[in-house]
């Protein structure tokens, strides 16, 4: 905040001369208090007071400027550098973008593949699960046949005893009979 912005409640009359005890106090009396009497009564001064540089302000050394300027330029390269990049990645960008779009389209015709050999399969499985239940469903039959030809085959060894008394007994029949 400006200290002249709020009335100073220490402020004290003109005629108070506040630096007079201060060493760095300069002071400075004008002989006319009006402008006008001053322009009437005295010639304009030939020759006008330089203002000496204070102590304060640095002088700007003759490179600084042009090493501002060199910082521009190169500023502007990067700036540059950036705008060539960045477009050379879009372009990058857009060549990945076709080739996944590319990848995809023959990513859905493996998929498509892969689901018609996963149909075939399972056409397969059901065509094998049905002869597996009709077996299931034919094995009474099996069973039933295969006890029918065991039954039969415990009835041979006697059938073949019987053929060979039979046997036997035509043997002894030819053997009695003479021979005419």
């Amino acid at each position: 905040m400006q200290a002249s912005a709020f009335p100073d409640k220490n402020r004290r009359k003109p005629g108070h001369y506040e630096g007079a005890q201060d060493p760095n106090y300069e002071n400075i009396t004008l002989p006319f208090r009006n402008k006008d009497q001053l322009r009437l009564s005295q010639p304009a001064p030939s020759k006008q007071a330089q203002p000496k540089p204070s102590l304060d302000t640095l002088q700007v050394p003759p490179w600084l400027h042009r090493a501002i300027t060199i910082l521009y330029v190169l500023l502007g390269l990067i700036f540059l550098a950036c705008i060539i990049l960045s477009a050379l990645v879009l372009v990058r960008n857009s060549e990945m973008s076709r080739e996944l779009w590319s990848l995809r389209g023959e990513l859905s015709n493996v998929s498509n593949t892969v689901l018609s050999c996963q149909d075939q399969q399972r056409n397969h499985w059901k065509a094998v699960q049905q002869g597996i239940q009709q077996a299931k469903n034919n094995i009474g039959e099996v069973l039933s046949k295969v006890q029918s030809g065991n039954d039969k085959l415990k009835t041979v060894p006697a059938d073949i005893t019987e053929i060979k008394k039979t046997l036997e007994r035509l043997e002894k029949k030819a053997s009695d009979q003479p021979s005419k």
